[in-house]
């Protein structure tokens, strides 16, 4: 027997980056989207998986905030032994300044943690220089570049690269792109790159990449289905390199 729901968010009680599109008109309003995906299988083995985010910002002429969070927590049972197979959170935040109507600079903040892998708090700051090659209502383009710092605390002793420790610290470049496009009136897609070469200090090379598609049921709420996957050289032993996670899901739109 299998059980698939997809639930609705509480507004902004739920909380990483959401599925749909961000509406990006400049006019200083906050817009932004929540949502939420539970999945349930019950049987011989039975699992149940829950995920919430909320995605929000706010554009001027001038500049651009954005901030998101998510929560993901998946269980599994087998033979009567349970196990949690996720339980991570993440916050982020980015400031875009415009230098000219396609040039920007930008800060960005993330911080994130993960119980499956002991990950206690993983906070990454990061700044450069952006650049809009498409920048219309329906279509927008953008690639950056620039560094960042990477600081991870375990809450175990971990062995990463060769290095034993609890605390880990990596400097990085930045390179990037990002875009968003109106396929028709009611569908839309986003997708995000983010690639971190490391040029000293701890670990190794991190890239985050997500997909996401959305159909619009009614003005207010949306279906969509969302693709990351997170990529790190050099995982602390006994880790895999890759963690992709695939959601289906319902999200609503706030503010605006």
């Amino acid at each position: 027997m299998k059980l698939l729901f997809c639930a609705v968010p509480l507004a902004a009680l739920c909380a990483g980056s959401a599925w749909a599109q961000v509406t990006t008109q400049a006019d200083g309003k906050w817009r932004g989207l929540a949502g939420a995906s539970f999945s349930s299988t019950s049987g011989n083995s039975s699992s149940n998986n829950l995920l919430l985010n909320i995605d929000m910002a706010r554009k001027t002429e001038i500049d651009k905030i954005s901030a998101g969070a998510l929560a993901n927590y998946g269980s599994s049972k087998v033979n009567g032994v349970k196990s949690t197979t996720s339980d991570k959170w993440g916050l982020n935040g980015q400031y875009d300044y415009n230098l000219t109507p396609q040039l920007f600079v930008f800060g960005k903040l993330g911080l994130e943690g993960d119980r499956v892998i002991d990950l206690t708090l993983r906070r990454t700051l990061g700044t450069g220089l952006g650049y809009k090659i498409i920048n219309t209502p329906d279509n927008t383009f953008d690639v950056f570049a620039g560094v960042a710092n990477t600081h991870s605390r375990y809450g175990s002793t971990q062995v990463i690269d060769g290095v034993s420790g609890s605390r880990f610290s990596t400097n990085s470049g930045l390179l990037g792109e990002e875009s968003t496009h109106k396929l028709s009136d009611t569908v839309f897609f986003k997708q995000r790159i983010e690639l971190y070469p490391r040029l000293s200090g701890d670990g190794g090379t991190l890239a985050k990449a997500t997909a996401n598609l959305g159909v619009n049921l009614s003005q207010t709420i949306s279906l969509n289905v969302g693709l990351t996957n997170n990529y790190n050289s050099a995982p602390a032993t006994g880790l895999k390199k890759n963690d992709t996670s695939l959601f289906t899901g319902l999200s609503v739109k706030l503010g605006g």
